[in-house]
């Protein structure tokens, strides 16, 4: 295939250039201008389309196997490819069983690799449970097949994941470190959090309760604590969705040699404020929750000026019937956004001037790809990699409409929203896996892919 006639996006440019792309066997392998195409080519025009390397979102939760009400990895990965994203990276708490061990990645990957439309990784885990059990083995087992070891600071599934406590979270540090691998923290204080939740459900059951039992300060208390403890063990951390300015602030500290510490937040904490979360309810319930207004500009600044790497979307949607009722307690958390991470960012970031472009490609696929260990293949549009590409028409915009969304989760805060730039198709591999008029294509394309090192 040849992709002519489009606008390119290339890392560290600010502008986009007129260069042809040559694909074989799934890898671009030439670039340039006027690209001569052979009689067995198929010429894909790309007139009137910038040309971005495929997004990667690195903070999914499909549900797959276990929670397939809620989602599953045909439903998301569609949703998606819709939106530009080329590979995500699934949460390891949020199926059944939960990825722990070799056992369990396994049977994830024969359940969701006939479904996928794009390529994927998976995150593995540490419970409490599974730490006095002895977690040690478990890691080792499958330190080379994730991205890395998800934990939490507090959990809202406490039964069967429980969150680590500041010694356990040290020694998964320690542990992590040892196998070359990285920690991601949901960091939020649970002394503050469970105690300020039981006390806020006998008096208060709106939104406000909810943002008010998860504030700026509980996030800050967490990640300040986690840092901490990061340098102490010399690991390697990541903290993921963060919402909060001040906590998104203290990425910046100095550290210790040997000691690497990262942070993600999501378009969401990027859009709408408790003032939107009042107003929307549970379509905007998330944890950690929106935060009040002045978090919104400053994540913006740190995005920009790298300090948050990049953005994630979270995608965690909840059944209609979660989300339905007046009590915030009992409504589920988590919303559909894998399908409107980029157009969000793309829209909003780079053509409403907040980010510019070579910025832009950093935070929706350069900076988690390096994060994780697979630039090697993805994450930028270079000869030898994988042709992951998106054609993003800007002469048309888009509505989002949930009901139009290929995610079983149809419910959007940023329903309405008008962005600028149409995708209008998404290739993995060199192969169209969505196209805007014939939709997302048949599934299965997607391969699982392993870290080959994390910075």
């Amino acid at each position: 295939m040849i992709v002519k006639n489009g606008l390119v996006a290339f890392s560290g440019e600010d502008e986009f250039l007129s260069k042809d792309l040559r694909i074989q066997n799934g890898r671009i392998v030439a670039i340039g201008r006027n690209l001569e195409s052979g009689t067995t080519d198929e010429v894909l025009d790309a007139s009137d389309c910038r040309v971005l390397p495929g997004a990667v979102d690195p903070h999914v939760h499909f549900y797959d196997p276990g929670y397939t009400e809620k989602e599953d990895f045909a439903h998301g990965s569609a949703a998606a490819a819709s939106g530009g994203v080329t590979t995500v990276i699934d949460m390891p708490c949020t199926s059944l069983p939960p990825v722990t061990d070799t056992a369990s990645l396994h049977n994830k990957l024969a359940a969701v690799s006939p479904k996928s439309h794009i390529d994927f990784g998976f995150f593995g885990g540490v419970s409490r449970q599974l730490f006095d059990a002895g977690c040690r083995v478990a890691m080792a087992s499958i330190a080379d097949q994730v991205m890395g070891f998800k934990v939490y600071a507090v959990s809202g599934m406490e039964e069967v994941w429980g969150a680590l406590d500041h010694w356990r979270f040290h020694k998964v540090l320690e542990l992590a470190g040892e196998l070359g691998s990285i920690v991601l923290l949901h960091a939020e204080d649970a002394e503050y959090v469970v105690n300020a939740s039981q006390a806020l459900q006998k008096t208060c059951n709106d939104p406000e309760a909810w943002y008010r039992a998860r504030p700026e300060l509980a996030e800050v208390m967490a990640v300040q604590n986690a840092l901490r403890i990061a340098s102490e063990a010399g690991g390697n951390l990541h903290i993921v969705h963060i919402g909060t300015a001040e906590a998104a602030r203290m990425l910046k500290n100095p550290l210790p040699e040997g000691c690497r510490v990262s942070g993600e937040t999501c378009p969401q904490y990027l859009a709408f404020t408790t003032d939107d979360f009042i107003a929307q309810g549970a379509v905007l319930k998330i944890a950690p929750p929106i935060k009040k207004e002045g978090n919104r500009d400053e994540l913006w600044s740190l995005l920009k000026d790298g300090t948050i790497e990049f953005v994630a979307s979270d995608h965690a949607p909840g059944t209609a019937q979660e989300k339905s009722g007046n009590d915030i307690w009992k409504n589920s958390a988590g919303i559909a956004g894998t399908g409107t991470i980029l157009p969000y960012l793309f829209s909003e970031g780079y053509f409403a001037g907040r980010l510019p472009l070579s910025r832009l490609l950093e935070v929706v696929s350069e900076a988690a790809a390096k994060r994780y260990g697979f630039f090697n293949r993805k994450g930028s549009i270079e000869v030898g990699k994988d042709a992951d590409l998106v054609l993003i028409n800007t002469n048309e915009n888009w509505t989002v409409r949930g009901s139009d969304f290929f995610s079983k989760g149809k419910l959007s805060p940023f329903e309405g929203r008008i962005f600028t730039g149409r995708v209008e198709k998404t290739l993995v591999r060199g192969r169209v896996v969505y196209d805007r008029r014939r939709g997302a294509l048949e599934p299965g394309w997607g391969e699982f892919i392993r870290p080959a090192r994390s910075v």
